[in-house]
């Protein structure tokens, strides 16, 4: 049995809450339901949440701090095997509508950081998946001048110089990056190509003068507003910047709220659900079994 806890930080938008759950309970479903894909038992998949801005994150008690072994009964989940007594395997972290770099405006942040940074130093056995914001305090907290690390800052996370990426986008691979997942990357309708739904108006940038994030770190992939669509430390780190877990519904609903709380012209927010809901098939599906290859091996 596989053993993720999912890290809340933000509460979708009312309409979507009371038709899909908190962000951790959608995440679930479609993890299991990639299990299922994969031709893996649903119940290999065990879910636990923290409501991360409450101020709860799993103790460091409860993370992984051996090998994992796929014994009997972590594969199969025999009826006496006690699932709240398995070591946490990954960390998934969701969205949110706040900017990693407003840790004066949410607190929490600088609480998520440090722990992240504990969890990567300290903690080897247990892999970290980022969704968006999940994305960008990563890319903070492991790869910026926020981190604590002895390799010198090679990325930032700002605000999009370029304007906000809103809707169904095609995201061209890195080839380092597909190497790492061939027989889920030959799965894609279009070669190379991932279209996932985006909403975010921060980014993740390389500073200036670097090139690449630093070995063994890869970028997942780029759009022509967004050049860093995901990193990956293999075995060990996993981001996205788009979002397998919105589909139209889920990306219309967020981004009209959005556009209530921000002000956003009503033209703009027309024209960002005419590219959320063109009818155009996404790769949400094989993004999730990409991430469930990824905390299973």
């Amino acid at each position: 049995m596989l053993h993720i806890t999912i890290l809340d930080v933000d509460v979708p938008v009312p309409t979507v809450y009371a038709a899909r759950g908190l962000y951790s309970s959608q995440f679930r479903h479609l993890l299991q339901s990639a299990a299922s894909r994969l031709n893996l038992p649903t119940s290999s998949i065990h879910t636990t949440a923290f409501d991360v801005v409450g101020g709860s994150l799993p103790p460091l008690q409860s993370l992984r701090s051996y090998p994992r072994t796929h014994t009997n009964s972590e594969i199969n989940g025999e009826a006496d095997f006690n699932p709240l007594a398995l070591p946490i395997d990954g960390i998934l972290i969701t969205g949110a509508a706040g900017a990693a770099y407003e840790s004066a405006k949410h607190p929490w942040i600088i609480t998520l950081q440090r722990f992240i940074q504990t969890v990567f130093n300290e903690y080897p056995h247990v892999k970290i998946f980022g969704s968006c914001f999940g994305h960008q305090i990563l890319g903070q907290a492991l790869l910026s001048s926020h981190s604590d690390s002895p390799v010198p800052p090679s990325v930032t996370v700002e605000a999009c110089p370029l304007g906000s990426e809103i809707g169904l986008t095609s995201i061209t691979l890195s080839p380092e990056f597909t190497a790492q997942f061939p027989a889920l990357s030959a799965s894609l309708p279009i070669p190379n190509q991932m279209r996932l739904q985006m909403i975010h108006g921060d980014w993740v940038s390389l500073l200036p003068g670097v090139q690449e994030p630093p070995t063994p770190w890869m970028n997942v992939g780029s759009t022509e507003l967004c050049p860093v669509q995901g990193l990956y430390y293999p075995g060990r780190v996993l981001t996205y910047q788009g979002h397998f877990e919105f589909d139209v519904f889920v990306n219309s609903e967020t981004c009209v709220e959005f556009g209530r709380r921000k002000g956003w012209d009503v033209k703009d927010v027309e024209s960002y659900l005419g590219l959320i809901g063109k009818g155009v098939e996404d790769d949400a599906m094989v993004a999730a079994e990409i991430v469930l290859d990824f905390f299973r091996n």
